[in-house]
C-alpha cells in the first residue's frame, strides 16, 4: 500500500485507517478465493483471561466464520460459527464487531462488551511482500497494530473485568493458505513502552523472508532478521532479533499461558493442508517481561 492510499484511509478512519478497510461481499465470477480477515488476540494476567478472535470473510470461498477462543481463570471456551460475507460490520449469530472498536459477544454461556483502541502506529506488511501472493503481481494487503481491550464478560453467570494488551491483524486480497504459505513463524509482543511485530516465511522456492519492526510512540525500527531456537519438541523458546540499526534482541521464554489451533481454512480439504497453532507466550527481554502472540504454521504433505 502507498502512503497515499494509507493517508487515505486515515482519512476515512483516522482511529484506525487500515485496520479497518471495508470488506468486500461480492466478487467477479471465476475468481480465485478472495479473503477478508481479521485476527485479534488479548491478554490480561491479572484478571486471568486469555483469548483470541478470529474473523474471516469471503465472497467466494467456503471459510467464512466467526470465532472466539478464550480462557478465563482456567476455564476454556471454544465458540465458532458461520459468517456471512459483509462490508462494516462482522456479524454472526454470538458475535458482533464494528470492524473498528467495538465488540460484542451475545453467548448462552458468554455474554459481554470490549472496546478496544489502538497503541501505536500501524505496521504495513504489504511494501515487503512477505506473505507469497496466490495471484502473481496481487500481493497481500496485510496489517498489524498493538491495541488494549477494555469490558466486562461473562461466563456463566460471573462476571470478570478485562483490561488487556493485544494486537490485531487486517489481511485482505486473493488468498489460500494451503497453496501459499509452506512455513512461517510470527511474533506480536506488547511491552511497557514499545510493541514487536515481527513475521518469518519460507517461500515455496524454499527462501526465507523476515519482516517486523519495532514501534514506540516516537520511533519504528525496522526488523531484518529473526532467528528462532527451539526445544526437543520444536517450541520456540529463544529469539534473536536482529534489528536494522545494528542492535540484537534476545527474548527468552519464560512460559505458555494458553494455545489454540487456528482452524482457517476450508472446514474439510483432501491435499497438502495449512495447519497453524497459536499460543501466548511470556518472554523476558533485557529484564522485562511480557505477552505475547506466537503462531506457528506450516503446510502438511502427508494425507
Amino acid at each position: 500500500m502507498t502512503i497515499e492510499l494509507a493517508r487515505a484511509e486515515f482519512q476515512r478512519d483516522p482511529v484506525w485507517g487500515p485496520m479497518s478497510h471495508p470488506a468486500r461481499d461480492t466478487i467477479e465470477d471465476g475468481r480465485p478465493p478472495w479473503k477478508d480477515h481479521i485476527y485479534l488476540a488479548f491478554w490480561d494476567a491479572a484478571a486471568e483471561v486469555y483469548g483470541f478472535f478470529h474473523w474471516n470473510n469471503s465472497p467466494n470461498h467456503d471459510t467464512g466464520k466467526a470465532q472466539l477462543s478464550v480462557w478465563i481463570k482456567g476455564e476454556a471456551l471454544d465458540i465458532k460459527e458461520r459468517l456471512a460475507p459483509s462490508t462494516t460490520h462482522f456479524s454472526s449469530e454470538h458475535f458482533s464487531y464494528d470492524m473498528r472498536s467495538q465488540i460484542e459477544v451475545k453467548g448462552e454461556r458468554l455474554h459481554g462488551c470490549l472496546v478496544a483502541a489502538p497503541r501505536f502506529s500501524p505496521a504495513d506488511y504489504t511494501p515487503g511482500e512477505i506473505l507469497p501472493p496466490l495471484v502473481p503481481g496481487k500481493p497481500l494487503q496485510h496489517w498489524q497494530q498493538g491495541l488494549t481491550l477494555a469490558g466486562d464478560l461473562v461466563l456463566d453467570g460471573t462476571n470478570v473485568s478485562i483490561d488487556a494488551l493485544g494486537f490485531r491483524t487486517r489481511t485482505w486480497g486473493f488468498r489460500d493458505d494451503s497453496q501459499q504459505f509452506q512455513e512461517y513463524i510470527s511474533l506480536f509482543i506488547c511491552l511497557e513502552s514499545s510493541d514487536i511485530t515481527v513475521m518469518k516465511f519460507r517461500w515455496p522456492d524454499g527462501s526465507l523472508r523476515t519482516d517486523g519492526v519495532v514501534v514506540s510512540e516516537d520511533s519504528a525500527v525496522a526488523v531484518a532478521d529473526m532467528h528462532v531456537t527451539r526445544n526437543s519438541a520444536g517450541q520456540p523458546i529463544r529469539l534473536e532479533l536482529d534489528l536494522a540499526d545494528g542492535r540484537t534482541l534476545t527474548l527468552e521464554q519464560r512460559g505458555c499461558a494458553a494455545g489454540m489451533w487456528c482452524p482457517i481454512g476450508l472446514p474439510e480439504r483432501q491435499g497438502p493442508t495449512f495447519c497453524a497453532w497459536d499460543e501466548v507466550i511470556d518472554w523476558e527481554l533485557d529484564g522485562e517481561r511480557g505477552l505475547s502472540l506466537v503462531e506457528q504454521a506450516i503446510v502438511r504433505h502427508v494425507y
